[in-house]
C-alpha cells in the first residue's frame, strides 16, 4: 500500500533520517532508498540508492551506467569555478571593487551546474524530495510511520 506524503509524515521522515534509519520511497514503480552513511571519519551524509546501487550525479547521459532517476532525485546547484582565484585576486588588488569591474565580472558569476551525489543534511533531503511530484512513501518504510501508512510490520 502506498500513499501521498503529508506534512506530518515529512517531519517523521526527517527525524527518521537524522536517527540513521533508512527510508524508502516509490516513484513511478521505482523504489528509492535514502540512508545515512559515513563519508569521512567525522562526516555523515545521505545517499540515495535504487536496487542497492547508489544514484550518481557525475555520469553523462551517454554513459552505459547512467540512471535517468539521477536527474530527478539528485540535487543540482550552481558553482563558481573561479571563486578561490577571485578571493585571492581581491585580496591582492584592492578588494571587491576590482571584481565588480566589467572585464573581471566572470570571476564572480556562478556558471557551472553540478549534481551532488550526497545530501549534507536530512533537511536538504526532505526539502528536495517535497518538490518531486508523484513521490510516495513505501509501505512499512520505517517504524515511525507504520501506524500512519497502515503497515503492520511490528
Amino acid at each position: 500500500m502506498t500513499m501521498a506524503i503529508n506534512k506530518s509524515q515529512w517531519v517523521g521522515i526527517e527525524s527518521a533520517l537524522k536517527s540513521g534509519a533508512p527510508v524508502r520511497f516509490l516513484y513511478q514503480g521505482h523504489e528509492i532508498e535514502v540512508m545515512k552513511i559515513t563519508v569521512r571519519e567525522t562526516r555523515m551524509a545521505y545517499v540515495l540508492t535504487q536496487n542497492g546501487h547508489a544514484l550518481t550525479g557525475f555520469l553523462n547521459k551517454e554513459h552505459k551506467d547512467y540512471n535517468p532517476l539521477s536527474e530527478i532525485f539528485l540535487r543540482k546547484r550552481l558553482i563558481n569555478p573561479y571563486a578561490r582565484v577571485a578571493r585571492s585576486i581581491a585580496k591582492e588588488r584592492g578588494g571587491k571593487s576590482y571584481l565588480k569591474r566589467k572585464e573581471n565580472r566572470y570571476l564572480t558569476e556562478k556558471s557551472i551546474e553540478v549534481i551532488d551525489t550526497f545530501f549534507p543534511t536530512a533537511k536538504t533531503v526532505v526539502t528536495h524530495f517535497r518538490k518531486i511530484k508523484e513521490l510516495e512513501l513505501a509501505a512499512g518504510s520505517f517504524a515511525g510511520l507504520n501506524s500512519v501508512t497502515g503497515g503492520d510490520d511490528a
